[in-house]
């Protein structure tokens, strides 16, 4: 298969902060809590029998489930309106816990008290440990069900690896509640100004969006005394450049993006910007200073998120849009990183078909509907759900989320089925770039951290 298309050798998603903002559009709920759930009773995948710890009856009605997730005050609020939905619709008594500070390890510690809710967010980075120490149940079962109401299928499967285990044994541990892709954000006033004749999304849509073209790009806007683009450096848009350009940068779980041609190719690049002046790393930008911050001030043409950024977007007064990252043939939209977290149950959830139940509704396709339509900052990670994405066509080109989602990749297995690669691997990059690491040294040591488990 053309690495182009399959740059991971396998279906396999980042690191907490930005995981989380792949979470924060929650809007009405009433489609969520209509979901119908049929009429399985029973013994649940996830462990228990009806009847113990007021087990849900029939079809998803009854019972009791708590559920948690990480949230800022705004998301908290219509996370709790959910359960109060829910709770009317469904017969659930269902009670929201929002977790501040480090979320993974307060789960961790929660879940080893026996003392977790029933039903949890995820990280990326956190899901295997989860896997190995059987502290999340398997959904394979449940979703098999005639009336279930998501199917493991109908999630985008490139966006599911990281939810199985990373030695390939079945099971399925967690669904993605909804993703952020990330695109090449510009701002289209700065590059009229610079003299660009065709944007970015115009020359994705003539096919001369190409390296060439990003070069072009990053020179005339430089020469305006602005900053063309800043390269983050964890693994999302490291990766995702050399992805975009045709390089493969794993091999079963292992890194090896400093092996391969394509890849190496467009670090150098990346390196010969920085030098240049063209490229800023930012990881040498001022403290205080942030991407999405001078993005919005109109001090940085492009940026590298994902939808997230919009409905602060959606405030400022100056021309914006969207265009996949730049691929080598100019018209195809590449491969790139894909973030997101996952929605699990509690292997000793009280009441287990409450608990699947509940969690298969909140990532179905009516939940991802209700929880991102109306200006959510998500993209949908099922499909049929382009019109989540094209409400009000902001930006013009928004359509390419849904095909940056579908053609896009999780977290590699090779990262995520590591805790101690996913908590470090931001800082092991930044360090090497700071001591002035030539493309192929920062390759190499990067490659043997992540391979190597540390």
């Amino acid at each position: 298969m053309p690495t182009n298309e399959n740059p991971l050798g396998r279906p396999i998603t980042r690191r907490g902060l930005l995981a989380a903002a792949a979470l924060a559009g929650v809007g009405s709920s009433a489609v969520l809590t209509a979901c119908a759930g049929g009429s399985a009773g029973g013994t649940s995948s996830a462990g228990g029998k009806d009847g113990a710890g007021g087990a849900g009856g029939a079809g998803g009605k009854g019972g009791t489930v708590t559920w948690a997730s990480w949230a800022n005050p705004g998301e908290a609020e219509r996370f709790r309106q959910i359960s109060k939905d829910y709770e009317a619709a469904h017969g659930t008594k269902v009670t929201f816990q929002v977790v501040v500070g480090d979320y993974g390890a307060k789960l961790l510690t929660q879940l080893a008290g026996s003392s977790a809710p029933d039903v949890f967010y995820v990280q990326d980075s956190g899901m295997q440990r989860l896997i190995q120490n059987k502290k999340v149940a398997d959904f394979t079962e449940f979703t098999a069900k005639a009336d279930a109401p998501v199917k493991i299928d109908d999630l985008y499967p490139n966006l599911m690896g990281w939810c199985k285990p990373a030695d390939g044994s079945p099971g399925t541990y967690g669904l993605v509640v909804d993703c952020n892709p990330i695109v090449f954000w510009f701002n289209k006033d700065m590059c009229e100004a610079a003299g660009i004749t065709q944007n970015p999304a115009q020359l994705h849509e003539s096919g001369g969006w190409n390296r060439d073209a990003v070069d072009d790009f990053l020179t005339k806007i430089k020469a305006t005394g602005k900053r063309g683009m800043i390269l983050e450096g964890g693994f999302g848009p490291m990766l995702s450049w050399m992805t975009a350009f045709g390089g493969k940068v794993v091999e079963g779980n292992k890194m090896i993006f400093n092996e391969d041609a394509k890849s190496m190719e467009t670090l150098e690049w990346l390196w010969e910007g920085m030098a240049g002046g063209k490229i800023t790393y930012g990881g040498s930008l001022p403290k205080g200073q942030a991407i999405d911050a001078l993005f919005y001030s109109q001090q940085l043409a492009s940026c590298q998120v994902g939808r997230w950024i919009l409905p602060n977007l959606k405030k400022l007064k100056f021309g914006y849009d969207i265009a996949p990252f730049p691929s080598a043939d100019g018209k195809t939209v590449p491969p790139a990183i894909v973030y997101t977290a996952a929605m699990a149950v509690n292997a000793n959830a009280k009441d287990p078909e409450a608990a699947m139940y509940f969690a298969t509704r909140f990532v179905s396709k009516d939940g991802q509907k209700a929880r991102l339509s109306g200006g959510g900052n998500a993209v949908p990670a099922i499909a049929g759900l382009d019109e989540v994405v094209m409400e009000n066509k902001q930006p013009e080109h928004c359509a390419w989320f849904t095909e940056a989602a579908k053609k896009g990749y999780a977290i590699p297995s090779a990262i995520a089925s590591k805790a101690e690669v996913g908590a470090n691997l931001g800082t092991e990059m930044d360090k090497s770039i700071k001591a002035g690491d030539s493309a192929k040294v920062w390759a190499d040591k990067i490659c043997k951290f992540i391979n190597n488990g540390k």
